[in-house]
């Protein structure tokens, strides 16, 4: 296996040995399978973890509000029907319906990624890449959280990127009738007591 495998990633695992592959490994390590290779994360800093949870909260507000059959979970994994070389945990995925005992869903409609030091251009391409190729997947976000920096990309805009940079930047997902703006993303961070 491949500690931040080098560009680009290529290999032979599927999604049936990936997760037999994780039964050996201790509690608390985060793997992603991206094109075929095991790939561990760092650890998310504080920052990271902050940042992942109030953007769910914001969503679930969001679909609470509009009594919407949705929920944005922490760190799940989910797959892309038919593909099986590719298994990652974004820091918050939407997923509609009754939470079920499952590790993973081919549903999701929202995937995001908190970049961490250890995140390479190249596997954050690779996995916006079969996020947007999900076919109920709406949004991929990409959020840096040492900068002010929101990276959107949604189906309606036919995957085209908006990046935000600002920290009264709107973001508005309209299909969940989430509007907020960049510094609620990092409300609790360094970067929005500094502001």
């Amino acid at each position: 296996m491949t500690v931040n495998a080098p560009a680009p990633l290529s290999g032979s695992m599927d999604v049936d040995e990936f997760m037999a592959f994780m039964e050996t490994r201790p509690k608390g390590e985060h793997w992603d399978l991206i094109e075929g290779v095991a790939v561990m994360m760092a650890p998310a800093s504080y920052a990271h973890q902050r940042i992942a949870s109030n953007l769910c909260n914001l969503l679930n507000s969001a679909f609470a509000a509009r009594h919407l059959d949705l929920y944005a979970y922490f760190d799940v994994g989910v797959r892309s029907p038919g593909v099986r070389n590719f298994q990652p945990q974004p820091d918050v995925a939407v997923v509609p319906g009754v939470a079920g005992f499952d590790y993973y869903s081919e549903c999701f409609q929202l995937a995001a990624e908190v970049l961490s030091p250890s995140n390479t251009r190249v596997e954050i391409d690779l996995k916006l890449r079969r996020y947007r190729e999900a076919p109920d997947n709406l949004y991929a976000v990409v959020i840096d959280p040492r900068e002010f920096m929101v990276e959107t990309y949604s189906k309606s805009r036919n995957w085209e990127p908006v990046i935000f940079k600002h920290p009264d930047d709107p973001i508005e997902m309209p299909e969940f009738g989430l509007r907020c703006v960049v510094a609620d993303l990092y409300r609790g961070t360094p970067l929005v007591s500094r502001s």
